[in-house]
């Protein structure tokens, strides 16, 4: 660089050396490893599956009049609790009337079992003729059914006046009201649809021929959401269709594991157990072009593997690949690692 000036002239020279820093490098980053190993596990194949309660009821009046009041969607009620009401008002006279002629009748009654009892003493005294004494009997016979008749109806008034509210027979929420306040319902009229959410199963249909790898109490994987669900084999309905050559199968969730409604996949095994490598699910990285797993060697350099899986148990999935018994793969802290990066290995308890 030049610099002049009015009385003179002078060259500064200015020497720029940049500065280069270095960075050492980082601590190896830890990881959570596992032993791969030998396992018995049987081929799987998915299968379509629906989430369903196990208790999903459309609820209906038994008794016919003017609706005063539905539950809100939504509103979670417990077993025994009222979701709707029936106005009441015409079967409480009704009830009313019934009791009356029931007490009048039981008056009756009394009356006439003392007086059929009268006449029975006086004929055993031959103080009046045998027609008498028969005639307050069967007075007295027709009275009693008359009030059994009367009960019966009281009875039938009692019913309908208690069932003008619908209650839930089991707990849930109401998910649909199929009938507004102020519409009249008639007997059998459908008033809301209750559904226990907290009961669910899977529905699915496999093929007849791989319900002999299946029994009731065994857990399967159903993926739900793309994630896994442990599900309890309910029941396999030994009856098949017979164009498909399916059977129907349901498997018990967890509570509030899914929603009522859910697509769900089932993994069935489709052939008898074997033994194979396996390694845990979360050992897996999903990649387009691949699926891969890491593993440590005695280095603890991290060396990325291409696998292929296979058949599943709960949380252990079989891989096929340059994996062998014995080795340690990553399982947590595996997803941001590069090939050949030194690792800091810590096993899974």
């Amino acid at each position: 660089m030049k610099w002049s000036a009015l009385f003179g002239t002078a060259v500064v020279a200015v020497v720029l050396t940049p500065a280069i820093a270095q960075q050492a490098p980082g601590p190896a980053p830890s990881v959570t490893v596992f032993t791969a190993r030998m396992q018995r596990m049987a081929p799987n194949m998915g299968l379509p599956g629906t989430v369903v309660s196990r208790n999903d009821s459309k609820l209906a009046s038994e008794v016919e009049g003017r609706v005063a009041w539905v539950a809100e969607v939504g509103t979670a009620v417990k077993q025994g609790d009222v979701v709707a009401k029936i106005d009441s008002d015409v079967i409480g006279l009704q009830l009313t009337s019934d009791r009356a002629n029931s007490a009048r009748l039981a008056a009756q009654l009394s009356y006439d079992r003392g007086q059929a009892e009268r006449m029975q003493k006086l004929f055993a005294m031959n103080a009046i003729a045998r027609s008498t004494r028969d005639q307050a009997v069967s007075t007295r016979d027709m009275d009693a059914a008359a009030l059994a008749q009367a009960q019966a109806a009281q009875k039938r008034s009692q019913y309908q006046f208690d069932h003008s509210q619908i209650r839930a027979p089991f707990p849930g929420r109401v998910v649909a009201r199929l009938i507004n306040a102020g519409e009249y319902a008639a007997a059998g009229k459908d008033i809301v649809r209750l559904v226990e959410t907290d009961a669910i199963e899977v529905s699915t249909q496999i093929p007849i021929d791989s319900s002999r790898f299946l029994h009731e109490g065994q857990t399967e994987i159903v993926m739900i959401q793309n994630k896994p669900v442990t599900g309890t084999v309910r029941a396999v309905v030994p009856v098949g269709d017979i164009a498909s050559r399916t059977l129907e199968i349901r498997l018990t969730l967890p509570a509030n594991s899914a929603y009522v409604g859910d697509a769900a996949k089932v993994l069935i095994p489709s052939a008898q157990p074997r033994n194979v490598l396996a390694v845990p699910r979360d050992a897996l990285i999903l990649r387009e072009e691949n699926t891969y797993i890491f593993k440590v060697d005695k280095k603890n350099v991290a060396t990325r593997v291409a696998v292929e899986t296979g058949a599943e148990d709960g949380a252990m999935v079989e891989v096929k690949g340059m994996v062998a018994p014995g080795d340690h793969v990553i399982v947590r802290g595996g997803e941001r690692l590069e090939q050949g990066q030194k690792v800091h290995p810590i096993a899974s308890s």
